[in-house]
């Protein structure tokens, strides 16, 4: 429905309402004596947050008509933003907007904003990010997965990001040296994706801050290890790509602060299947790894047999089926710290995960804390 609008009178009357209503005027392509007038919902009791449903803004002359409310969080649900451009930058810094969600809004094309610095696309459809070598980019946390991506070019110029999500697209190769401009980068997800290779550089890549590296879902047949320099690395996930070997030994030595390892969903071979499990037992390192076709290491499961016994003493031999009943001992042993080790990595993750969010909320001015729906 077509309506004329006066935008003195709008914003009179965003001023006197305390708590709901925010008006916010959409061209869509009409002159603006005749915009249409749409409403979204504010809490304006955090002073941060608001989100609009179903808009449609295609050209930039429709942003230019458009009104958007002096907040720092906003949210696209559904609805289409075309050309995520520089004008619509533009609005969105002269209200003071940092941080900005689309869930679901289709957004084919994204120009990087350079005066953002939260920016998560969602399941939008997305095929191309352009970035602007010569910009000066402040975003912090970025996350564009669930979208249609093939191709991370032009990614080094954004030299502050803290995180960094493309999980859930249709990238194939990841050059490393990529990231090596990112010194405060401390969360890399890239699961869910094609990716055959993580570059052919020979450059040893340093990732100071680096804590969370999720390389599952792939499509990896091995992991360059003597090139990643990760002293702060803590969790890794390689489930679920083509790796048939794993150098347990040089992983623990890369990354010294190793806690979490994700290695499922891989067809190991026994020779490493079986370094993993003695590396990653006597190093305390919470690992899944798929049970192999290969005999028990009998020696590692004797290992946290004897670190649990008091004074090393043996129990007395068995008699009769003695041997086989200690092998089925054995086996359920094993599998009983194999459910342990799935759980606490659980209660690890959810923890980094708990961790994440709290970082995230770092922009809600005051002491409030604002309720991120995404």
């Amino acid at each position: 429905m077509g309506l004329g609008v006066d935008r003195g009178l709008v914003a009179g009357l965003c001023a006197s309402i305390s708590r709901q209503c925010v008006i916010v005027i959409f061209a869509l392509g009409l002159p603006v004596d005749g915009a249409v007038v749409r409403q979204y919902t504010c809490d304006s009791y955090f002073q941060s947050w608001c989100q609009l449903h179903n808009a449609t803004v295609h050209m930039d002359t429709d942003v230019q008509a458009s009104v958007f409310p002096r907040v720092r969080q906003l949210g696209f649900i559904y609805g289409s933003i075309g050309n995520f451009t520089h004008t619509f930058n533009n609005q969105l810094f002269k209200a003071g907007v940092l941080r900005v969600f689309a869930r679901g809004t289709r957004v084919t094309t994204l120009t990087m904003p350079s005066t953002i610095e939260q920016l998560y696309l969602r399941d939008n459809g997305l095929r191309t990010v352009e970035i602007d070598p010569r910009a000066r980019y402040i975003v912090r946390y970025l996350r564009l997965q669930m979208n249609k991506l093939r191709s991370i070019a032009h990614f080094e110029h954004l030299t502050q990001l803290h995180e960094l999500n493309l999980c859930d697209n249709l990238i194939e190769d990841v050059p490393l040296d990529t990231f090596a401009t990112m010194p405060a980068l401390r969360q890399l997800i890239l699961c869910g994706n094609h990716i055959k290779t993580l570059g052919t550089t020979p450059t040893v890549i340093q990732l100071p801050a680096l804590t969370h590296l999720d390389l599952g879902g792939n499509f990896l047949a091995s992991l360059p290890l003597e090139r990643w320099q990760l002293p702060q690395l803590i969790n890794l996930s390689v489930r679920d790509n083509l790796l048939t070997t794993l150098d347990s030994g040089l992983l623990v030595r890369r990354f010294p602060l190793l806690r979490i390892l994700d290695a499922s969903a891989n067809a190991l071979d026994c020779h490493s299947y079986h370094q993993a499990l003695q590396t990653f037992v006597n190093r305390s390192v919470v690992h899944l790894i798929d049970r192999r076709m290969c005999s028990v290491d009998d020696a590692i499961v004797l290992d946290a047999e004897e670190m649990r016994r008091p004074n090393g003493i043996k129990p007395a031999a068995a008699e009769g089926n003695g041997p086989l009943e200690v092998r089925h001992l054995k086996e359920r042993i094993f599998l009983q710290q194999r459910t342990i080790q799935q759980q606490r990595m659980e209660i690890e993750q959810l923890r980094a995960n708990l961790t994440t969010l709290m970082e995230q909320f770092d922009l809600v001015a005051g002491p409030a804390r604002a309720l991120d729906p995404f």
